[in-house]
């Protein structure tokens, strides 16, 4: 056998090589900073692109139409645009995230009563739609920013015990299911936190402002101007940042 026979027969076959396993952000040493963002148009794994993108521009359109109608209180025909909200925004999406944006849909619907049922119902929705997004947000890959950087979760932590030391005497026979939900809202957004996406983190804490306004005009005695516009505002956009 010949020198270039020889080196033929001992170059190494690439199928041989070892692959290395995949790292979280954590293993890599990896945070916001550094940390590749999905481009704006991808949608999150097992959705489809091409419908996420036209179903977030109509989400869009009546997202803004049904804060405008908040805002100026034609309460009566946001019944067209707040129940449309949720079910536009599923489409396109992974399995996971159309089931918590389901459950948010159903909330909306429900808090378009104005009777203590309505309210408890829509609580119940959103409160199963908390813990549908942490499965789903556990289910992405990447994570485990917060055990690299545990003092991220110490302003989330911080709001959810101010919030519910002020609301304490004034929640009432409400306090237990005010505090299951806020516990559960605080999970949510550790677990948006925790992905390393600045734009899934932003989701988050966008709930929890959305979520801190209705429960303050709700058992605070807190009307702000265009209050409930503030609200739709905040609560669309978290969705719409969570579903990625």
């Amino acid at each position: 056998m010949g020198p270039r026979g020889m080196m033929g027969f001992m170059r190494p076959d690439p199928d041989d090589e070892p692959v290395l396993p995949a790292q979280s952000a954590e293993e890599a040493g990896i945070g916001w900073d550094e940390a590749p963002e999905p481009a704006a148009d991808q949608a999150a794994p097992g959705g489809r692109p091409g419908v996420t993108r036209r179903a977030t521009v109509v989400f869009a359109a009546l997202a803004a139409a049904d804060t405008l109608l908040a805002a100026t209180g034609h309460e009566r025909r946001r019944w067209l645009t707040k129940p449309l909200l949720m079910p536009v925004l599923m489409m396109g999406r992974d399995r996971p995230a159309q089931r918590a944006i389901a459950l948010g849909g159903a909330g909306d619907v429900a808090l378009l009563g104005s009777t203590e049922t309505a309210f408890t119902l829509g609580l119940a929705c959103f409160l199963a739609g908390h813990v549908a997004w942490i499965i789903a947000l556990r289910e992405r890959p990447g994570g485990g920013l917060l055990r690299a950087k545990p003092a991220l979760a110490v302003a989330h932590v911080a709001a959810f015990g101010a919030l519910n030391a002020y609301l304490w005497k004034r929640t009432g026979k409400n306090r237990i299911p005010v505090i299951a939900y806020s516990a559960a809202l605080l999970a949510m957004s550790l677990a948006a936190l925790d992905s390393g996406s600045p734009r899934t983190a932003a989701g988050g804490a966008l709930f929890v402002a959305s979520d801190t306004l209705l429960a303050l005009e709700k058992f605070g005695d807190l009307h702000l101007p265009a209050h409930e516009a503030l609200v739709m505002a905040t609560y669309t956009s978290a969705q719409a940042l969570l579903a990625g």
